[in-house]
């Protein structure tokens, strides 16, 4: 059986790019994503950072990688 990964309807059209442009700006840090279904409306994909028992996430690359810096202190 085929595992089919939900469409993106959030915006996000590479959703390894994204993962991967993170991995490439923030090391040390491990991304995934998880996806989020509402019976009602579109899906939609959390993104997350772990590092060192720190766990931020958010719905865009670009809100998580605004904390992340704020969490490594600039």
């Amino acid at each position: 059986m085929a595992v089919r990964q939900p469409p993106a309807s959030d915006g996000h059209q590479g959703l390894a790019s994204d993962l991967g442009q993170l991995r490439g700006r923030f090391p040390g840090w491990f991304f995934t994503s998880v996806w989020a279904a509402a019976g009602s409306g579109p899906d939609r994909r959390l993104l997350v950072g772990q590092r060192r028992g720190i766990v931020l996430s958010d719905w865009s690359t670009k809100a998580l990688a605004a904390k992340i810096r704020a969490e490594d202190g600039g």
